[in-house]
This record gives structure tokens, C-alpha cells and sequence, in this order.
């Protein structure tokens, strides 16, 4: 280690107060609160992240993402978000493993249950597919999010195939 980044090192060290360190260390806080960011900045940077990912830029949107779960690792959206981008990115493994994580930290969380679901039907696994889709539609029955609309469409079109294959 050069000399210069030994002493910004041993600065850095100096001005961090031991009980903020130890705080992180037992995971009684994040990294980016250690850091001193703000809630209302990661969710700026979060829509940062979600604009270049709407806009195709989807190395860019899983930077941000992954730097996101990083610095606030409880956050469900922030893993929902990332999970979205490593499917458009086809890491599908990944996503469904970030949508899961989302899952794990919110059970309430309609577009990782969706975004799942699709990831299932994708892998033609379809018991835990229809699960998730129930789970999102039990949780807004009105489909007011766009999600829920995908995930009630979907319902419908597999409905419609199972009635056609009982046709034949």
C-alpha cells in the first residue's frame, strides 16, 4: 500500500467514532448509514437507477441497484429493483434469487411476488408461479399497479390454456 493511501487510511480511521463502527459491525446499522446517506437520497439515486433502466442504460441501472443493496442491504425495493434489471440483463438465477431476497424482507411486495412469477413460468414451474400471481392479486385486488395488471393478464391466459387442453 502506497504511503499516501496508508495515511488517508489511518485519517479515515481517526474519523470514524468507535461506537459508529461498532454499530456497523453488529448490523445495528447499514453501510450507507454509516456513510451518513440519507433514506431520501438512496431513493433519489433509486430513481436515478430505475430512469436509466426504462431507458435501456442497464449496466448503469444494475450499478446503482447493486450499490443500493449494498449500502441499505434491508431494503426490498432496492432488491426488487435489481432483480428487475438482472432479468432484462437474462441473469435470470440472480433475479430470482434478488426477488426472493425482496420477498424475504417484504412478503408484501407485489412486484417481486410478479416479477418471480414470471421468472417461474419462465422455467415452467408452474404451482409456484400461480402462487406468487395469487399472492399479488390477493394483495391488490384492484390491480392498481402495473404489475398486478401483467400478473391478472397472465392468470387469465393461463386459465384460458388449461380450459383449451381440456377441450381436446
Amino acid at each position: 500500500m502506497s504511503t499516501q493511501l496508508q495515511a488517508k487510511v489511518s485519517v479515515s480511521k481517526k474519523d470514524v467514532p468507535p461506537e459508529l463502527a461498532q454499530k456497523l459491525f453488529l448490523g445495528e446499522i447499514t453501510p450507507g448509514q454509516f456513510l451518513g446517506m440519507s433514506t431520501e437520497r438512496l431513493y433519489k439515486l433509486a430513481g436515478m437507477g430505475h430512469e436509466m433502466f426504462k431507458s435501456g442504460q442497464l449496466q448503469g441501472a444494475r450499478d446503482v441497484f447493486e450499490g443500493l443493496v449494498a449500502a441499505s442491504p434491508y431494503d426490498s425495493v432496492f432488491h426488487c429493483h435489481l432483480a428487475a434489471t438482472y432479468a432484462r440483463l437474462e441473469r435470470f438465477e440472480e433475479a430470482k434469487a434478488s426477488y426472493t431476497r425482496s420477498l424475504e424482507l417484504n412478503i408484501a411486495n407485489v412486484d417481486a411476488l410478479v416479477g418471480r412469477s414470471e421468472l417461474y413460468l419462465r422455467e415452467r414451474q408452474l404451482a409456484e408461479a400461480l402462487q406468487d400471481i395469487q399472492q399479488a392479486l390477493k394483495l391488490d385486488p384492484q390491480a392498481t399497479r402495473d404489475t398486478t395488471k401483467r400478473a391478472r393478464a397472465t392468470l387469465q391466459m393461463l386459465q384460458k390454456m388449461a380450459e383449451g387442453g381440456k377441450a381436446a
